[in-house]
């Protein structure tokens, strides 16, 4: 079976995005201005590399294509969206205008709940790939640990990476004891796992026990919406320290600690604010004041990997 005729089963309503000429035209002319933004890689756990800053949608809505453009044309090359942020589409239409080709970006998508819960979930993941450009994604994650569905979707997923559709499987919002189950019949090990991590929660205990699996560790939410740009004196402290925003610093603190962010934004200066932070080094005092501040406090307290309501 084909490429296509394989991610076309089941596919029931989406359909490849294409761009008229006027805009391949303009995209053609974009890439010559695109750059990258000298962001260093993580190295994964098979072999692969990911980008250690990249570009979030969750709540892009109306605003992805040109966010996610943006983003493209000041450097980022990482890219994460998902099923349940309805934005898959537009995040593929930002980027080909963009002119970023695809070998230069990895694209990270999710799975969602609900889709976890549909047997066999072929129908879903075909329709990711076809609404991310037709072709392969980098990295597909199951969005939440959804019992008792976590092996059937994850064995469905281990058959697009043997045909070559899917690159590197990972996880999202799973705690070690989630893992560690998931290991014991998985035939493709998870690269990564997509954690809730901010100076407001660092989850130094899954960071340390998903580290012991050889599993890189990624942050959604970093800024924790906002609150360590905008509320906090001590991180404004340590900005004015250096010369750099509020949102730089808190992006520096987690970059040093190994770990791989993905700031939103809808704001062009602040995409590209936000991914130049590799230019200077926060010092042992500003880490451990920015340590200080941890809460064990969940943005949202219903985004507990063990009793979620969706």
């Amino acid at each position: 079976m084909d490429r296509r005729s394989f991610i076309k089963t089941s596919l029931l309503t989406a359909g490849t995005v294409l761009i008229g000429e006027k805009t391949a035209a303009a995209a053609e002319k974009a890439a010559g201005k695109t750059k990258a933004a000298g962001v260093p890689f993580i190295a994964l756990n098979n072999g692969a590399r990911i980008p250690q800053l990249g570009f979030g949608t969750w709540t892009l809505a109306e605003n992805t294509r040109a966010s996610v453009r943006a983003a493209a044309l000041a450097g980022y090359r990482l890219f994460d969206t998902a099923q349940a942020y309805q934005n898959e589409a537009e995040t593929w239409r930002g980027l080909k205008e963009s002119g970023v080709p695809r070998r230069e970006l990895f694209i990270t998508t999710k799975i969602s709940p609900g889709n976890m819960r549909k047997p066999p979930q072929r129908a879903a993941i075909d329709q990711s790939i076809e609404l991310l450009g037709g072709e392969y994604l980098d990295l597909f994650l199951l969005h939440w640990p959804v019992q008792p569905h976590i092996q059937e979707t994850w064995e469905t997923l281990e058959d697009y990476v043997r045909k070559g559709l899917i690159k590197n499987l990972g996880l999202s919002n799973f705690n070690p004891h989630h893992i560690d189950a998931l290991l014991k019949y998985a035939k493709v090990k998870p690269v990564l796992n997509q954690i809730e991590i901010h100076p407001y929660h660092s989850q130094g205990p899954n960071i340390e026990a998903t580290r012991g699996y050889n599993i890189a560790v990624e942050c959604w939410s970093p800024l924790a919406q906002g609150r360590a740009a905008n509320d906090d004196a001590a991180i404004r402290r340590i900005a004015a320290k250096h010369g750099r925003s509020a949102a730089q610093v808190t992006l520096r603190w987690e970059i040093q600690h190994g770990l791989i962010v993905i700031p939103r934004s809808k704001n062009s200066a602040h995409i590209a604010e936000n991914v130049g932070v590799f230019d200077f080094e926060l010092d042992a005092s500003d880490m451990a004041d920015i340590a200080a501040l941890n809460e064990n406090k969940r943005i949202n307290p219903k985004n507990d990997p063990d009793n979620f309501p969706w």
